[in-house]
């Protein structure tokens, strides 16, 4: 049966499932993408809402997982139209712990600002964290330290686990910074709160006695401050240039954040303590 891409949703569960188990009609759908996040939508639920036994809306879901997820994004794009917090959660945790997704995804999803902004959070935080940062231990050149947070760029306090586990693995290969190992051994360990902003997030500068230039730009990157106990962020402005002044999370606003009634406000960052 040839894939009728604009009369599928017209179709009953059943037969839209029944042909969107078939892989070339995926991937033909694949491109359509309102249209297939919410086909995929409607089987995530049957699988693990309903529970039904709907074995061409489970296969829909693996193709989906194993074959057309190809990076991070791809996940979060499918999860926005995903209503329900809980069945998002379902799905983050069934993909990151399926055996035959890609780990170099689920790697990179360990640095994805998109996933820790927009994914709920659970205990799936636990695979892309230790995939990520032992990819990059095993693929250093020899002599190469890190600091903390090129290891665990969003933190040790999600999953206290699987950063006891990185970050003993880089002691024991000498392949932390001095600073980084002073941190980790210091009595009560390495303990790093998740940054307020990621990497992406649009802000904007609070000006005042210490920040006199006003920029509105996106976050660039983030480093943790061993003796500030605190994340500083850099910035990218709209004009595209970098900012190579440092700020605290209190010295930005997020801007365009959509306020009550509907309007784009600015929302503070606040601070990581």
């Amino acid at each position: 049966m040839d894939l009728d891409i604009h009369g599928l949703m017209s179709l009953s569960a059943h037969a839209r499932h029944r042909l969107l188990a078939d892989r070339l009609h995926a991937r033909r759908l694949w491109a359509y993408e309102d249209i297939f996040a919410a086909a995929f939508a409607e089987a995530v639920g049957l699988v693990y809402v309903r529970r039904e036994q709907h074995l061409d809306a489970r296969r829909f879901v693996e193709l989906t997982f194993i074959d057309l997820i190809t990076r991070p994004g791809d996940l979060v794009a499918l999860c926005r139209r995903i209503p329900d917090r809980e069945l998002r959660l379902v799905v983050v945790e069934e993909y990151v712990r399926h055996p035959l997704v890609a780990h170099d995804i689920l790697a990179a999803m360990g640095a994805s600002g998109e996933v820790y902004r927009e994914l709920p959070r659970g205990g799936w935080t636990e695979v892309p964290m230790h995939l990520y940062a032992s990819t990059r231990l095993a693929a250093a050149e020899p002599g190469r330290r890190f600091d903390l947070h090129e290891l665990v760029p969003f933190g040790t306090v999600h999953d206290r686990s699987a950063a006891r586990s990185v970050l003993r693995s880089a002691l024991e290969g000498d392949q932390l910074t001095d600073e980084a190992r002073a941190f980790v051994l210091a009595p009560g360990g390495a303990e790093i709160p998740e940054p307020t902003l990621c990497e992406g997030e649009r802000v904007r500068v609070v000006l005042n006695e210490h920040n006199r230039t006003a920029h509105c730009g996106t976050i660039r990157a983030k480093v943790w401050h061993y003796r500030d106990r605190c994340w500083y962020f850099f910035l990218r402005t709209d004009s595209g240039r970098k900012v190579a002044k440092r700020y605290a999370a209190t010295d930005l606003v997020r801007s365009g954040v959509a306020g009550p009634g509907g309007e784009q406000g600015d929302q503070q960052a606040g601070s990581e303590e």
